[in-house]
Parts: C-alpha cells; sequence; structure tokens
C-alpha cells in the first residue's frame, strides 16, 4: 500500500514538472511572446490619407479637411450617457456595436459626446462639404480617383498613402481595457506629397459665387493673361463629393465638368473668322451692307429676327454680332485661312490642362467640308457642326489680349514633395504666335465698342474696362416645346493693360449677354483689387 502511494506522488510530481516546463517553454518563447500580444491588443483605422492637391499658394483643395471621429468602449453605462449626447438617428446606427465587446470608431458632430469609454479624436477627411473647385479636382472612389486630378494623377495620389489608427488593449474575450494605454500610429505627414495646381482660391471663390448667383448650369474660366494659367475653372451645379450617390439620378448632371466639355459656339466664335480674314488683306473700315438676310444656295440667313444693320464696318459687325457681314467675309476670306486661323488658335484639338489633364477637343469642321457654301456660312457665325470647350474660347481670349500669342492654358503646375515643393519637370504650355500684334489690337478695340454701346453692355462696369464678345448658339434642342440655346460672355480685363481673360458659358440662356454678362461683370469688378 505505501509503495502504491509513493508510486502515484512520483507520478504527481512528474506531471507537475512537465507542466511548468511546458508554461516556462512558452513565457520565454518568442514566437509565442508575440502571439500573446497580437491576442491582447485590438487595432482601430481612425483615417487612411493620400496625396494632397494644392491650389498655387499651398492651399489644400483636397486633403486639407478634417471631422471628428470617436473611440467607444462599449459597456452599458457608455450607451446610457451617449442617449442623451447624439442624436436619436446617430445612437440608433451604433446600437448594435454597443451591445458588443469589441471598440469601435463612429464620426461625431461635436467633442461634447467625450466620457469615461468614449474619446474623441479630430482626423484628417478628404473633403470638406463646401469645397472649392470640385469638378476639377474631381472625387474618390472605393478604387481611387474616379474624376478629374484624382483620377488623372492617381498613382502618384495613391504612393502618398497615410494612415492614421489607435490600438486598445482588450482582455481574453475582447473587451476593451478602459484605462489601459493606448498606442497612437500617425504616418498621414507621408500625405503632404501631392499635386500643385494653378488655381487661386481667392478668384476661384469668387468666380463660383457670381456664377451661382446667376446661372444654374454652365462654367466660368479666368486665365491670367501674362502666364496662360489658369486661376479658376468653376463648373454648375456644384455637388458634394461626400453625398455622391445623391445627385446621380439628377437631370442636371452636376458631375459634369462643363468647362471642359464641347457646346455649340454661335457668334462668341466671330472673332476667328475676323482674325483669319486681317491676316489675309481684310479692311476693317471698308463698309458692308446688312440688309438682315442673305441666301445661301436654297438657304436663307440672317440676323437675329432678320433685322437689317445698315451699312457696317468690322467694328459695327462685332459690336452688333452681324451674321450676315460674317457670312460675306468668310466666303471672301476662304475656308483654308479660316481653319488654319481656328487650329492655331487651339480648336479642334485637346487641351492639354497638364501632363496627364486635358479638355474635350470639340469638333472643327474640316477644310473640305468648308468648301462647301452653306457649311463656310454656318461656320462664320458658329453654328453648324462646329463645337467648341469653354477652355478653347478663354484660349482664344488670351490670344487677342496678349497681342496675337496664343498660350496653351494649363491647371497643373507639377507634383510636390511634403514641403509643397514642385520636384517634376514643370508643363511646359504650346505657345505661338497666332494673329500680328496689328490684327489682335484691332479685333480688341471692335470687342471694347462691343461692351460701351453693343451686345455686350449687360458686362460693363463703371468700376473697371473691358472688352467682351458674346454668343448665343442654337443647339437645335427643344425641350418642352422650347429651343436650348447656350449663352456665352468672353472677355479680358483691364482693356488697357490686359490682366486675365474671363469666358462665362450660362447653359439654356436667353443671350450671352443678358445671361453671361452679368456674371462677367461681377467677377470683373471683384477682381479689381487684385490687378
Amino acid at each position: 500500500m505505501e509503495k502504491r502511494i509513493t508510486c502515484i506522488f512520483c507520478f504527481m510530481i512528474a506531471v507537475c514538472a512537465a507542466l511548468i516546463g511546458r508554461i516556462v517553454m512558452i513565457d520565454t518563447h518568442e514566437d509565442y511572446i508575440t502571439a500573446a500580444e497580437n491576442h491582447s491588443t485590438y487595432k482601430l483605422t481612425l483615417a487612411k490619407t493620400r496625396g494632397k492637391i494644392y491650389d498655387k499658394n499651398g492651399t489644400a483643395l483636397a486633403g486639407g479637411a478634417s471631422c471628428l471621429k470617436a473611440l467607444i468602449i462599449p459597456s452599458s453605462d457608455v450607451s446610457a450617457r451617449l442617449i442623451g449626447q447624439l442624436s436619436a438617428e446617430k445612437f440608433n446606427s451604433i446600437a448594435p456595436s454597443l451591445k458588443g465587446v469589441y471598440p469601435f470608431v463612429t464620426d461625431v458632430d461635436d467633442g461634447h459626446c467625450e466620457c469615461d469609454g468614449v474619446t474623441v479624436y479630430r482626423v484628417p477627411k478628404r473633403y470638406s462639404d463646401h469645397s472649392l473647385a470640385v469638378h476639377l479636382v474631381g472625387w474618390c472612389g472605393k478604387n481611387g480617383g474616379e474624376s478629374g486630378i484624382e483620377k488623372a494623377y492617381d498613382n502618384w495620389l495613391s504612393s502618398a498613402s497615410g494612415e492614421l489608427s489607435v490600438t486598445c488593449r482588450v482582455s481574453a474575450s475582447g473587451r476593451s481595457l478602459d484605462g489601459a494605454d493606448r498606442e497612437i500610429a500617425d504616418t498621414t505627414p507621408l500625405s503632404d506629397r501631392g499635386v500643385m495646381l494653378t488655381i487661386d482660391s481667392n478668384i476661384q471663390n469668387i468666380a463660383e459665387t457670381a456664377a451661382a448667383k446667376y446661372i444654374e448650369r454652365g462654367a466660368v474660366i479666368i486665365i491670367d493673361v501674362d502666364s496662360g494659367e489658369i486661376a479658376a475653372m468653376a463648373s454648375l451645379p456644384s455637388y458634394n463629393r461626400n453625398d455622391i450617390a445623391s445627385v446621380l439620378s439628377d437631370e442636371r448632371s452636376p458631375l459634369i465638368n462643363r468647362a471642359v466639355a464641347a457646346y455649340n459656339a454661335g457668334s462668341v466664335f466671330k472673332p476667328v473668322i475676323a482674325a483669319a480674314a486681317l491676316e489675309n488683306g481684310w479692311n476693317a473700315q471698308k463698309k458692308y451692307t446688312c440688309t438682315g438676310t442673305v441666301s445661301i444656295g436654297n438657304t436663307t440667313m440672317g440676323c437675329i429676327r432678320h433685322t437689317p444693320h445698315g451699312e457696317e464696318t468690322l467694328e459695327d459687325a462685332i459690336s452688333h454680332s452681324c451674321n450676315t457681314y460674317f457670312i460675306n467675309m468668310s466666303a471672301k476670306t476662304g475656308g483654308d485661312a479660316i481653319f488654319d486661323m481656328a487650329d492655331r488658335l487651339g480648336f479642334g484639338r485637346t487641351t492639354r490642362l497638364g501632363e496627364h489633364y486635358s479638355s474635350s477637343k470639340g469638333n472643327l469642321p474640316d477644310k473640305g467640308i468648308l468648301k462647301r457654301p452653306a457649311e463656310l456660312a454656318n461656320l462664320s457665325f458658329g453654328q453648324g457642326s462646329l463645337t467648341v470647350t469653354p477652355i478653347q474660347i478663354a484660349g482664344m481670349i488670351t490670344a487677342i489680349a496678349r497681342g496675337g500669342e496664343y498660350i496653351e492654358p494649363y491647371v497643373v503646375m507639377g507634383l510636390t514633395d511634403q514641403k509643397k515643393k514642385i520636384i517634376s519637370q514643370p508643363f511646359v504650355p504650346e505657345r505661338h504666335r497666332a494673329m500680328s500684334s496689328a490684327t489682335a489690337a484691332t479685333i480688341a478695340a471692335c470687342m471694347r465698342t462691343a461692351v460701351l454701346q453693343g451686345t455686350a453692355r449687360a458686362g460693363a462696369s463703371e468700376k473697371i474696362t473691358s472688352a467682351a464678345k458674346t454668343g448665343t448658339a442654337e443647339t437645335g434642342i427643344i425641350k418642352k416645346g422650347r429651343r436650348i440655346n447656350q449663352a456665352w460672355y468672353a472677355g479680358f480685363f483691364p482693356y488697357e493693360s490686359p490682366k486675365y481673360a474671363c469666358v462665362v458659358l450660362a447653359e439654356d440662356g436667353t443671350s450671352g449677354g443678358g445671361s453671361a454678362g452679368p456674371v462677367f461683370k461681377e467677377i470683373a469688378e471683384r477682381m479689381r483689387p487684385l490687378i
């Protein structure tokens, strides 16, 4: 019996020794230490970031916003406290998580809900609800950039990714150990790399504010005449990039960037015809008698309401926007010369706005088509198959303001490092002489008269001088029994020493002067202190 008890005792000692050895091995083995630590932490991501998009002054147009997020450790006490701090809708949305054991993160409107078990953090947010240049900057989806600069430079912006996270200690059951140390990991400064644009946020705000007062759908382009830099690019209507779903079925198509899309031109294209004619010997002082209509084959074309303008010089014809004068001018100048001038001014081809971003090319009828008298006549006042973008019209106006030298408008300055210093090769816009300085000066003077006493009077200001050309383009579209027209107002200011070119497009407008002119006027007046 005694021997049996001794055997049992020895066996028990052996078992205990084995267990103790196993525990020691687990406690000291590195792999087991790591596994134990992993099972005692819980990582929560507060924000993920990507490269920023800056204006020319280094102000973030994307990546510079912030919001509040709360780290919540579920418990009955926390639930009771949050009922009075959060809206009913918000509380109901997180109620299932409050019943769980794991800590979680949720958006909050303010920091008043912070208490034991609830910690509020201010974290980076891609977009604010009221951002500038939303169409140009574009927006991101789950798979990266979906439009605009976000899409065009997605690879670079994605490479500058960062993250803000918090790691909590949790018990074996997954419940957070409230009061235990938390580790904050922040690599979001890596996302200070980005893309710098030529946009000036102050001018962009002026453009968007003025446009929103007068037009529902359309676009505004403002270009620095000296450099060709696009200081503002606005498209209407705007939209909230934090709520894309709400505009997907909007019949106004808010997601379209109208500034780079192609439209019917109308009379805003007439300076191209005038430039081609003057470069080929047209006498600006020679008079032409407008009878209100002109016959091209079996087709009768004419001015608005076929109203005759009588005897006109080029100055009168541009000021009154006389169609028959330009039909006559085009016929004598020829389609080849007009096509070549339009090509030199950037029509019929994409405008490179940066290394990876460009506008639509629109449509410029080729030389073969322009040998047909009716096609050439239609082109003479911007109708027919011609389509243009606001960017192209702005390029034309800038060339006139620059004394005849065309410079390709552009909006991307380059890629930046984390200190906002441009590290890529600077974008080199195309530039060449499109017309003589004398031709440009003659057209500019005619556009000045249009502002003083012609179709562009609605954009005139007593505070700043300007020169402009209007256009009301027929689209051929009839909606609810009404013809849809595109209204244009394109000009530059100040007239004596041009600094900025500005183009306003009002979709479905009544007239270039009436619909788009007031936008131009307000922009010019508000920008006067910047000149």
